[in-house]
C-alpha cells in the first residue's frame, strides 16, 4: 500500500501584492471553484504527485 501526497493548482485575485490580504474564505471559495469547473482529465494534470511514501496493509 502506498500514500501519495499531491499539490492542486488554483489561483485568485487580492488586492495585495504579497497576498496577505488573503482569507481561508477566499482560498476555500477559490480551491471549490477550480474543483468544481474541470473535467476528470483536467484534474489530473491539475494535481501533481509530489511524494509517495509505503504504508502498512490494513
Amino acid at each position: 500500500m502506498f500514500s501519495h501526497a499531491f499539490d492542486f493548482a488554483f489561483e485568485l485575485s487580492s488586492r495585495e501584492q504579497d497576498a496577505a490580504d488573503v482569507t481561508p474564505e477566499m482560498l476555500r471559495a477559490a480551491l471549490i471553484r477550480r474543483a468544481s469547473t474541470l473535467s476528470g482529465e483536467e484534474l489530473l494534470e491539475a494535481c501533481g504527485r509530489f511524494d509517495t511514501v509505503k504504508v502498512a496493509d490494513d
